[in-house]
């Protein structure tokens, strides 16, 4: 029994003294915390009202090795924090709390995203150069931010604690450095620090980030002759808001699915062509313009050639050569282009009976293009009903003309209104002087977009039938498209999914200035269903997207196989209430709303969300492309 009272005696004592990692866990718990939820919208219209745009924050999960928790970080366009944070004290005061973190950290970040605008490769650079480097670009980015918004300064100086008595480790020289760079009052009197300010100082254009690795260098240089220990990898910036700069360094390992590119970056040889590339290092070595994007050529050890090798080497690559760098250069501006937009929309609380502001975080997502081969077999299968359909909307192309009666002025007299004026001048009585009519031809003024269900359900197979859900949605949407070409109407096609009101993804299919061609036809082909169903969200983008045509009438159609659903709702009422409001919210905006439901028990809630009529059951879904024309036939007439 001794030993095992003396083992629990050894642990409490262990425990109340802070040695194993859990009682430290227990204890920090207990002090005061922030949740990064709690403050999210309050950071994303902080950042809104700064930058004039929305960042995508990525909540991370909290280590307790560390004082602070995980550090910012940035990567791929995407702020990713702690998803807590305590509030530090000092003196036995508070020093700065978690909001505070927050605004300080996501600041920091967004001005990382507009400011710092390309990678440096880390390959040739050792822990002192990157620490430096690191360390010059944040103090750049903030003085550019401090430029057009001077109370971050405040904000960002407040978080910075080190002092001159800090002199022990490279990391206490980086972390005065820091503070030395953004705090004019802070006062160090260090031949280092003082070299530093001066040269941050005496850069001039701080919009040029080159400067930044000049400086950096320099600074690495001197700081290395004090002969101080260093580990970079253990290394945790003072100031806990600022991130650990993993954006501004390149990869050396690429993942082993996607090609090796060099920087896109053009040296002049020394017989100044273009083709021609110094290499990095000693020698004459010179590769053509394609062997500049060979991963193996950069990072290879670096041998001098002979005259002989060095003449051979220089002469420019074939044409093909030539069109696979051209290809190349185009692949990564396009991976550039290609992130997603966010926007914030409100959501409808029924128990409360108000709108939530900024609720809802959508996305416009690139969509995958598939097989063509689909599209073509769609119109092949189906090649008897798209012709009569095209007959059926040709004949309301053109809607005649009509008569406009009751003008003072126009094209001709109203013969009945005559007679009736005649009369009352006859009775003593004023006439009405609107005697003209105007014959005028009826043009048609719509704009159309189909919305479609892409969530999980979708991939299910129809009952009765070999198809899936997903693949009647494709083939209406080609047969719709194919077969509006001849009406002329501006149309889109666009879809959803969803996973939580963080996560709505949106996808563009087609947009109404584009044309119908190869492209939204991969888009569609390319369709998947994944994840859940967030309604209302949706149908308010579309509502932003046709609020932008300038038609005379716009119409939406939604096509569903289901209720309004996500996973982080409890209840059917909750989304159904808010899809509600969102078609009343788009009936305001004089868009009709019209919602085609592929679920036999539909009719139980989608009237109350669409009206009484302003939705279709179908039935027998192997009608639904042919019922789809006919209803946009009647519904545009």
């Amino acid at each position: 029994m001794k030993p095992a009272f003396n083992r629990l005696a050894l642990g409490l004592k262990k425990y109340l003294g802070l040695s194993p990692k859990k009682s430290l866990a227990a204890l920090r718990k207990e002090r005061e915390r922030i949740k990064f939820t709690d403050v999210q919208r309050r950071i994303n219209m902080y950042l809104r009202g700064l930058w004039g745009c929305d960042f995508i924050f990525k909540p991370t999960e909290e280590k307790f090795e560390s004082l602070h928790g995980c550090k910012p970080f940035v990567e791929d366009n995407s702020i990713h924090v702690p998803d807590t944070y305590y509030e530090v004290t000092q003196n036995g005061s508070s020093h700065f709390t978690g909001l505070e973190f927050y605004r300080a950290a996501s600041a920091h970040a967004a001005a990382h995203i507009f400011y710092s605008r390309r990678q440096s490769p880390s390959v040739a650079l050792d822990q002192w150069q990157i620490a430096l480097i690191s360390t010059i670009e944040d103090a750049r980015v903030e003085a550019l931010a401090v430029r057009r918004f001077p109370g971050l300064k405040k904000l960002w100086a407040k978080q910075h604690t080190a002092s001159p008595e800090h002199n022990e480790t490279a990391d206490d020289y980086l972390d005065r450095l820091a503070r030395a760079l953004l705090d004019d009052t802070y006062l160090d009197d260090d031949p280092w620090i003082k070299q530093g300010r001066e040269l941050f100082k005496t850069a001039g254009n701080l919009e040029d980030d080159h400067l930044v690795r000049d400086i950096g260098m320099a600074l690495a240089h001197e700081l290395q002759k004090r002969n101080i220990r260093f580990k970079a990898d253990s290394y945790v910036h003072g100031a806990a808001y600022r991130d650990d700069n993993r954006h501004l360094w390149e990869s050396a390992k690429p993942a082993a699915e996607e090609e090796q590119i060099a920087p896109t970056t053009f040296f002049e040889s020394k017989i100044l062509s273009i083709w021609e590339f110094a290499r990095f290092g000693y020698g004459e070595k010179r590769k053509s313009a394609i062997t500049f994007y060979d991963a193996e050529f950069l990072f290879s050890d670096d041998k001098p050639l002979s005259d002989e090798e060095a003449d051979t080497a220089s002469g420019l690559e074939s044409e093909e050569d030539l069109n696979k760098l051209s290809a190349l250069l185009s692949k990564k501006t396009a991976a550039e282009a290609s992130s997603p937009e966010t926007y914030h929309y409100s959501e409808w609380n029924f128990r409360s009976q108000n709108e939530t502001e900024s609720w809802v975080t959508l996305r416009e997502m690139n969509a995958t293009p598939g097989d063509l081969q689909i599209v073509d077999n769609i119109i092949e299968q189906n090649n008897h009903l798209l012709s009569r359909m095209k007959i059926l909307l040709n004949a309301i192309r053109y809607g005649g003309v009509h008569r406009v009666r009751k003008l003072e002025e126009g094209d001709e007299i109203d013969i009945n209104a005559a007679i009736r004026s005649q009369i009352d001048i006859r009775l003593g009585v004023q006439p009405d002087p609107r005697i003209m009519m105007r014959t005028v031809r009826k043009t048609r003024d719509i704009s159309v977009l189909l919305l479609l269900d892409l969530s999980q359900s979708t991939n299910e197979k129809v009952q009765g039938q070999e198809h899936t859900v997903l693949e009647l949605t494709q083939q209406v949407c080609v047969l719709f498209s194919d077969a509006i070409k001849t009406v002329g109407d501006p149309f889109a096609i666009h879809g959803f999914c969803s996973e939580s009101r963080h996560n709505v993804e949106y996808y563009r299919l087609k947009d109404f200035d584009q044309p119908y061609d190869d492209v939204p036809k991969a888009r569609i082909a390319g369709m998947t269903g994944q994840r859940a169903t967030r309604m209302g969200a949706a149908i308010r983008h579309a509502t932003y997207h046709l609020n932008k045509q300038q038609s005379r009438k716009k119409l939406l159609i939604l096509i569903t196989d289901g209720a309004p659903d996500d996973i982080d709702v409890r209840g059917e009422e909750y989304l159904r209430w808010d899809a509600k409001k969102a078609v009343e919210s788009a009936g305001r905006s004089g868009i009709n709303t019209f919602c085609i439901s592929l679920d036999p028990r539909a009719d139980r809630y989608v009237s109350r969300i669409f009206g009484a009529r302003n939705y279709m059951v179908v039935d027998h879904v192997r009608c639904l492309p042919e019922k789809m024309l006919m209803l946009y036939a009647g519904l545009t007439r």
